[in-house]
């Protein structure tokens, strides 16, 4: 396939789990090419510029196999909403009730395309051999939504305790500079 039927193949597919930017993809198409992991071939197009089309190769695939053999590297956290949470004391609690508000809106509906992709997409292949891997990774999409899910209801509660206390109770401004020492 082209770089950009591949982008968008990755965005149907394991786009909820890893993203990549075309800016990635065509660079990265060209070193596996030249490296002899896929090979390129020109498809002539008519009223259009040329595309370039991209197939696996044998050693490519024995080295896709000794990947998957190599264990992950351990995640990097880098969650800003958290790090602005973790900080919020500096902000209304409004502020932060309306972040979290928004990430339940983005999570529902995240659940729910994990849910459809296994209830249809997935289910409506069920015999292919590669179904079930399929199935665990929209799985896990969908329990880490509920957990966040379930994460954002509790914080919300706790948030809008704050926040009525903040209304109730304004802090002065000699009272943030003293706090801030």
């Amino acid at each position: 396939m082209s770089g950009y039927d591949l982008g968008q193949n990755i965005r149907a597919s394991v786009g909820h789990i890893w993203s990549e930017s075309y800016g990635q993809i065509y660079p990265n198409l060209k070193k596996l090419a030249g490296a002899g992991l896929v090979s390129a071939r020109e498809k002539k197009q008519k009223g259009k510029p040329s595309r370039q089309s991209y197939s696996i190769t044998k050693k490519g695939r024995e080295e896709l196999i000794a990947w998957l053999g190599i264990a992950p590297q351990p995640e990097i956290p880098r969650n800003e909403m958290l790090l602005k949470l973790f900080f919020g004391s500096q902000v209304p609690a409004a502020v932060l009730i309306a972040y979290v508000e928004r990430m339940v809106v983005e999570h529902r509906a995240l659940l729910a395309r994990f849910t459809r992709i296994e209830h249809d997409e997935i289910a409506a292949q069920r015999r292919r051999p590669e179904a079930p891997f399929w199935r665990m990774t929209a799985r896990y999409g969908q329990l880490e939504m509920e957990a966040h899910l379930r994460w954002a209801e509790e914080t919300l509660g706790v948030l809008s305790k704050l926040d009525k206390q903040q209304k109730t109770h304004p802090v002065s401004k000699k009272e943030k500079l003293r706090a801030r020492r």
